[in-house]
């Protein structure tokens, strides 16, 4: 005995339910998944870009105070260079002076030698003076005049000698002293530059740190969501050595 088409479907309608129940949750499920994947993609990306702004901001100012101190570097540089140059100066001249006032010294024993000589002598002449010996006692005197005015000449020169070399010593131990203090800053500065450049290596670092776990916190989310339906070596169209990779099919409900 055949069944009619109205006992037919109140025998399967139960069955069309259950399975329209089904498929309704399983499009709400596949749609909750979806929405918590979106969700979580952006907010990941929210990050990511947070942390590049900051990254970016932060190595335009490491960038900027890098630059600054390279630029204080070279301008202690140059002045060490010229102070350098100075104090080599200086210490030619003070040389020079110092040869000078030893010359000047040397002539100046002579003189009084020659001086002393003189004065001996007339007082021979005069202790034993005769008409004749009048006109050379005279001249004598004059001569130990001249030899005493050269000597006080000379001996002002070299007190006003002696002063300068010992302000231009002084100047040569002060140029010395700021020589040792702009090594002192370029050293430091050096110090700076090398701290702000291992500094922005290690910030590059963790940014690509950072990138690194996003990008695999990405793969593990898509994963979870939409588990592979297949894996399968790639196959190379030329002859080659090289292992290729796997690669996996996901299958994204939408």
């Amino acid at each position: 005995m055949g069944l009619s088409a109205a006992s037919l479907i109140c025998l399967f309608s139960p069955v069309f339910m259950s399975l329209s129940v089904c498929l309704c949750s399983q499009v709400a499920d596949n749609r909750e998944e979806s929405v918590k994947l979106r969700e979580a993609t952006k907010r990941l990306y929210a990050q990511l870009k947070e942390m590049e702004k900051r990254h970016q901001e932060e190595r335009e100012s490491l960038q900027a105070e890098c630059n600054e101190y390279h630029t204080r570097l070279v301008e202690q540089s140059e002045r060490l260079q010229r102070a350098e140059e100075q104090s080599e100066e200086r210490g030619q001249q003070v040389e020079e002076l110092q040869r000078l006032l030893g010359s000047m010294e040397i002539e100046s024993g002579v003189l009084k030698d020659k001086m002393a000589a003189g004065e001996a002598e007339l007082l021979q002449l005069k202790a034993g003076r005769e008409e004749g010996e009048e006109k050379e006692c005279a001249e004598l005197e004059k001569e130990v005049a001249i030899l005493k005015e050269k000597i006080h000449h000379l001996d002002d020169m070299l007190k006003s000698q002696q002063r300068k070399v010992r302000h231009m010593i002084e100047q040569l131990q002060n140029s010395r002293t700021v020589i040792q203090e702009r090594d002192r800053v370029i050293r430091d500065l050096e110090e700076r530059v090398a701290f702000l450049e291992a500094e922005n290596r290690e910030m590059h670092d963790h940014m690509e740190y950072f990138m690194f776990n996003v990008q695999a916190n990405l793969i593990t989310l898509i994963s979870h969501f939409y588990p592979p339906l297949y894996s399968k070596p790639l196959t190379p169209t030329t002859p080659t050595n090289k292992v290729l990779p796997f690669i996996k099919v996901i299958e994204i409900k939408s």
